[in-house]
């Protein structure tokens, strides 16, 4: 009897040391994302210059004018991943299977009359390149993949929440869309077996103390018997509670209301706006229904996915409940957290989950925006949220409803700093 609550002990925080390292692993690798997209974004920029630089030539204008494909497919050899078009009609150049692809049209008197494609390609120098600009833990990897696949080597790979399968190893994963290259992501990748070893000389010192502590507890059992015994019934009460949601890797509810207890006093403290979005999933029921719960469950994956990546580091997204979502966005006004809802709504639309039958399913959400003006606590601050919400379901879902809680004089939120990831992309 006295081992019993040492023994499960020794299992609680052996696996809240295993899920703190797995967290510590997911906010490596989104940092390693974050670095690689923006080394993406300045070789999207580059791109958009060069074929906008591309466009000027009035060499290239004369001949796409005139229809003078001899010099088009000169004028393509000499610029590299080049695709010219004359009109609709490709004339001159390759474009690259999987890239990062930008393109400016040529317009005269409101037509189109052709248009110049630059491409990137989705190779290994580019990604030795992003490899570099992230600096990637020892055994992380960095990968492209399309539609299940990894580029450049064709091999399968399975995705089932964080856990990542390539190759018969288990890998922990965070992925990344890539703006202008439909259907394909970045991944970055930390084997679990660097993650439980990690974990491991912690492990091992928890079972010594356990050991230790268990010797002692027989000895004082022997010596006291029952009243130890029944003491040792509160024994679990140590154990820390798991702040993470297993299906999406987003906050759970108790994380939640933890951190907006706290963002509202801090708030009440120094006088900074705090604003709460609360989401729910349209018609969750029928994906469930028509596509069964694994589909649904890979809906919510992939909403997680895009509240992780785009809110900021001092925001909280967190699964609420069910198919209802919440993120805390502090020092945000009421127009910042009605900019953040439509960022996250556009976005949540413009995905496609892949079935497992081949089709594919978007999914939209409705939102509802509320701020902390002169409510008494976070309950009433979740409750106009909550009401807004379904404010927004019953006025025909996919939208944003706002509160229309007046802003305090000068506690403005700061755009400049709110560095969110753009989910924009620009005509490829």
């Amino acid at each position: 009897m006295a081992g019993i609550p040492v023994i499960a002990t020794v299992r609680i925080l052996d696996a809240n040391a295993l899920r703190n390292q797995q967290a510590r692993a997911d906010a490596a690798l989104t940092a390693e994302l974050q670095s690689a997209g923006d080394e993406l974004r300045g070789i999207n920029d580059d791109a958009s210059t060069r074929a906008d630089d591309l466009t000027q030539s009035r060499v290239l204008q004369r001949a796409i004018l005139t229809d003078d494909r001899a010099t088009l497919t000169r004028f393509a050899r000499r610029h590299s991943n080049t695709a010219i078009y004359v009109g609709t009609t490709h004339v001159a150049g390759k474009h690259p299977a999987v890239a990062l692809s930008r393109s400016v049209s040529l317009v005269l008197n409101g037509k189109r009359v052709g248009r110049v494609v630059v491409a990137v390609p989705l190779d290994r120098p580019l990604l030795r390149r992003l490899y570099e600009a992230a600096r990637p833990a020892n055994g992380d990897r960095l990968l492209f993949v399309r539609a299940g696949t990894v580029v450049g080597s064709g091999r399968r790979i399975h995705v089932a929440g964080q856990t990542v399968e390539l190759a018969d190893t288990r890998y922990r994963g965070a992925l990344r869309p890539i703006p202008n290259a439909p259907r394909t992501k970045l991944l970055a990748l930390r084997p679990n077996t660097a993650i439980t070893a990690s974990v491991r000389p912690y492990q091992h010192r928890v079972l010594y103390a356990a050991l230790g502590s268990f010797g002692l507890l027989v000895l004082v059992g022997l010596l006291f018997g029952g009243p130890i015994l029944r003491t040792l019934g509160d024994f679990r009460r140590v154990a820390s509670q798991a702040k993470t949601d297993s299906l999406t890797g987003l906050a759970n509810r108790w994380a939640f209301d933890e951190e907006l207890a706290l963002e509202w006093r801090r708030a009440e403290r120094v006088g900074d706006p705090l604003g709460l979005i609360l989401l729910d999933i349209d018609n969750f029921k029928s994906v469930n229904d028509t596509y069964g719960h694994q589909v649904g469950d890979a809906v919510l994956r992939r909403v997680g996915e895009v509240l992780a990546g785009s809110v900021r580091q001092v925001d909280l997204a967190a699964r609420y409940g069910g198919e209802e979502f919440g993120v805390i966005v502090p020092e945000t006004d009421l127009g910042g957290a009605i900019e953040l809802a439509e960022r996250l709504r556009s976005v949540l639309a413009a995905e496609q989950i892949e079935l497992p039958d081949g089709g594919v399913l978007s999914v939209t959400a409705s939102f509802g925006a509320a701020v902390k003006g002169d409510l008494p606590g976070g309950e009433e601050l979740i409750a106009a949220a909550d009401e807004l919400l379904y404010e927004a379901k019953r006025s025909g879902k996919n939208r944003v409803v706002p509160t229309d809680v007046p802003e305090s004089p000068g506690k403005k939120s700061r755009p400049a700093e709110r560095r969110r990831r753009s989910s924009a992309t620009h005509e490829s």
